[in-house]
């Protein structure tokens, strides 16, 4: 994703084993472009595209806990916790998001 005003990256959005049941969608964006929106339209334009491309039954999107922004992206897409997984950083929870196209 790139800035229009200045060219400049504002993050990246990736669609993790593509072609399994439930792909994994992972995000990263600049801190002074938070807030804006721009995360929940990557994913929500990720999630779209691959539910079209390859139909899978859901996606899975994991969030730091405390990472109330994130967790509101996953969220707002009608995902729900599944699990809890933790790693010598953080402690994430993932997240299931139904595919909106079935």
């Amino acid at each position: 994703m790139r800035s229009l005003a200045d060219g400049r990256c504002l993050g990246l959005v990736g669609l993790h084993a593509a072609r399994t049941a439930c792909p994994e969608i992972g995000i990263w964006l600049r801190e002074d472009v938070h807030g804006n929106g721009i995360g929940r339209e990557a994913v929500a334009a990720v999630a779209a595209w691959a539910s079209d491309a390859f139909n899978p039954d859901c996606f899975e999107y994991p969030a730091a806990e405390e990472n109330v922004a994130s967790r509101r992206i996953a969220e707002g897409l009608g995902g729900s916790i599944v699990e809890t997984r933790s790693n010598s950083k953080y402690t994430s929870v993932v997240y299931r998001i139904p595919n909106s196209r079935r």
